[in-house]
């Protein structure tokens, strides 16, 4: 396919070339209605033939994901045809892939759960409106934050419900480094091609390396079916011995023994998340401090039980609200100046697309308000919108969604024991 730098395509102004696949080129583009870069998906003019699906399943993968409205999925915001040439517009995001991030050095197991959690989100809403994604892997998790993975390029999507089939039996479809066994087989494959596939980036994230090596792709399609992978802990021993069990689970050869839907895994990786956050702030300290120790526990879990508190919602884990007039709720940047009262990082909030500063809360005569702060993901109380800068009044028992981080409110009477 020959360049198409400097060409117009829709309004988009293609100025740079991102990324060439076996089927489209990515370009960088310009829109200037809207004054915004965004990303063009070109497809190769060679696949489209009289004969072809080719151009119908590019159409219907712009129809599906243009559906696919969450945190972590890539935003598609219009498809188009002129002069021979089928294009999907995206949005642009500059921090570059999960693939530009791994050197081939284990990343700290914190981090590889928690981007693992983002995506298996992603995939799990996807698997719920019947749409497989079939090229799980690091090029296509962009990273606008360093915590914050978007899943990308649903080219290879198969809807579950669609009555005619767009690829010929036997056609492997997938990259063959993250392909799970039925697609190296050439098999159908449902939803537990993609738990298979994130079981291999996880994998890749915590021992620094891909499970199957061999200079062929050929050999490493009949790896994929014939082999067990090295276990993790063999590789990088203080991998947590849960987040080994789940890797190995997700990479099981028969469908049939993995997880049976994405959620399961994403639920399993949420606790692991926990336990991380459980050992940061419940680290064991020293002998002759131990006793101090334990009565700071106690009396902090106390005062937990006292006062205005949000509890988040996955994991029964307390958050004291401050006793303040305005409480800023977000994540902590460690580049930043700004800290907020309630730190969702440590709750999985990067993954569930909270905002640096996303919300705050207002104590009045009355009692509590919220209100959201222009946010990316928003900010729901009772899975009711906030709207920007319009204070909405919190009850005690009300949910309270923060991108998709759900926390329930509670007033100040004491719980019973």
């Amino acid at each position: 396919m020959e360049s198409l730098i400097d060409r117009t395509l829709g309004g988009y102004n293609l100025t740079q070339e991102l990324g060439m696949g076996g089927m489209a080129t990515v370009y960088k583009a310009y829109q200037p209605r809207l004054e915004r870069s965004v990303a063009v998906k070109v497809l190769d003019p060679a696949f489209i033939t009289d004969d072809s699906d080719v151009l119908a399943r590019f159409r219907r993968e712009a129809k599906a994901i243009a559906a696919l409205r969450h945190p972590n999925i890539l935003t598609v915001y219009d498809y188009g045809e002129e002069e021979g040439l089928a294009y999907i517009v995206m949005e642009y995001v500059e921090g570059g892939t999960l693939k530009d991030r791994l050197e081939g050095e284990p990343f700290e197991p914190q981090r590889a759960v928690g981007l693992s959690i983002g995506v298996g989100r992603a995939l799990a809403f996807g698997h719920d409106q019947g749409i497989i994604h079939r090229d799980v892997k690091p090029a296509n998790i962009l990273l606008p934050r360093e915590d914050w993975p978007l899943l990308a390029d649903f080219g290879l999507v198969k809807l579950q419900q669609a009555r005619r089939a767009l690829t010929q039996a036997g056609m492997i479809l997938g990259t063959p480094d993250y392909t799970s066994p039925e697609q190296a087989l050439g098999e159908p494959a449902d939803h537990r091609a993609d738990i298979y596939a994130l079981g291999v980036v996880l994998y890749e994230m915590i021992t620094g390396r891909l499970p199957f090596e061999a200079d062929k792709a050929f050999d490493v399609l009949l790896m994929h079916i014939n082999e067990a992978p090295p276990k993790p802990r063999e590789i990088v021993p203080n991998t947590p011995e849960i987040a080994e069990d789940i890797i190995l689970k997700a990479l099981a050869k028969s469908p049939a023994e993995r997880y049976p839907d994405m959620q399961d895994m994403v639920t399993n990786l949420e606790a692991v998340w926990e336990t991380f956050q459980t050992s940061v702030h419940l680290a064991s300290p020293p002998a002759e401090d131990s006793i101090h120790h334990a009565t700071m526990q106690i009396d902090s879990v106390q005062s937990f039980l006292k006062g205005p508190r949000f509890v988040v919602a996955a994991t029964g884990s307390p958050l004291l609200i401050p006793q303040k007039d305005e409480v800023l709720i977000g994540r902590a940047d460690p580049r930043g100046k700004v800290v907020p009262d309630i730190d969702l990082s440590v709750y999985g909030g990067g993954t569930a697309g909270v905002s640096r500063q996303h919300a705050r809360l207002l104590r009045t005569g009355e009692g509590w308000m919220i209100e959201d702060l222009r946010s990316t993901n928003g900010t729901f109380v009772n899975d009711r919108r906030v709207p920007a800068s319009q204070p909405t009044p919190l009850n005690d028992g009300d949910s309270v969604r923060c991108g998709q981080l759900v926390l329930n409110f509670h007033t100040d009477e004491v719980d019973s024991l």
